[in-house]
């Protein structure tokens, strides 16, 4: 089988993993020429610390500022724990003293008085502008969302996708966007969730629910993101399940298969910063630098 140069346009990184996840070791002779379009820097280990990038970026254009920060959490599906990555970097940012402005573009499945993405997010941020202007869109039924917008006999419009979410840069110091299912999700009959991280320019935070199959999952994920030139700033495994056994030497219990699996990704993507996110918890294994991130 021939390699494949995909040509990656990318952000350089220097992670520092954490010894939780071991060194990373080689990568098979298959995926190594692809691989070295994620990074041109190589990576050091450093028990304790953050995983920070590299202030410098090479990137796709973008229509935000390059002087205005930010990222936008992407998913390898539906359902992989997004909102709760998204939150949780909200909150940690709002902590830190830092604007923040907050975009869910578009959602479907929004159901009157239940729980709702955007209202996380919103309030995880403390509440700025409204409600509506974190989510300018939704719609009812749970499908893809021009599909759930054409059931309700209404049009996505594709230009407030982008608009409603630059509009957060008149107020904040740095922009979260949390976009709607995986990446290759389609968001219009034209668009997809990729053409609009694209637009924006700000690199992703590839989320995954760390259960069995993590690893392809986020790998097929990285890879198609890698052709059509995005960046990637971190990959986060989120379990929203409460993981129910006690031992989690168990091989098959829930956060063991989340950490053996952030393991294989580190090893097979030495270059990006790969964390857990525990259920419940307020802060990644290992903790990621957000602002750092964010900042690029």
């Amino acid at each position: 089988m021939a390699n494949v140069d995909i040509g990656f346009c990318h952000r350089t990184t220097q992670l520092e993993n954490s010894q939780h996840f071991g060194a990373a070791s080689a990568t098979s002779n298959l995926l190594r020429p692809s691989l070295n379009r994620i990074s041109s820097v190589e990576p050091s280990a450093s028990e304790g610390k953050p995983i920070e990038s590299n202030p410098g970026r090479i990137g796709v254009k973008s229509p935000v500022s390059k002087r205005f920060p930010g990222l936008f959490v992407t998913g390898t599906d539906t359902d992989a724990g997004k909102t709760f990555v998204a939150a949780m970097i909200l909150r940690t940012l709002v902590a830190e003293g830092i604007r923040v402005g907050i975009s869910k573009p578009v959602a479907s499945g929004v159901v009157a008085g239940g729980p709702q993405d955007a209202q996380t997010l919103w309030e995880a941020a403390g509440r700025p502008r409204t409600l509506s202007a974190v989510c300018p869109q939704s719609f009812a039924l749970p499908l893809a969302p021009h599909h759930a917008a054409r059931a309700e006999g209404r049009v996505i419009d594709e230009t407030l996708l982008r608009e409603g979410v630059l509009e957060w840069t008149k107020t904040s110091d740095c922009l979260i966007v949390e976009g709607a299912g995986g990446l290759f999700s389609p968001l219009t009959d034209r668009l997809l969730n990729a053409d609009l991280a694209a637009d924006l320019g700000l690199p992703l935070i590839v989320v995954d629910s760390g259960r069995l199959g993590c690893v392809g999952r986020v790998l097929a994920t990285c890879f198609a993101a890698a052709a059509r030139g995005l960046e990637i700033a971190a990959v986060v495994l989120s379990q929203i399940d409460a993981d129910g056994l006690s031992d989690q030497d168990i091989p098959t219990a829930p956060r063991r298969i989340a950490r053996d699996g952030a393991d294989e990704i580190v090893r097979r993507l030495p270059r990006i910063a790969v964390a857990v996110l525990p259920h419940a918890a307020s802060v990644t294994v290992p903790p990621l630098d957000w602002p750092r991130l964010a900042r690029g």
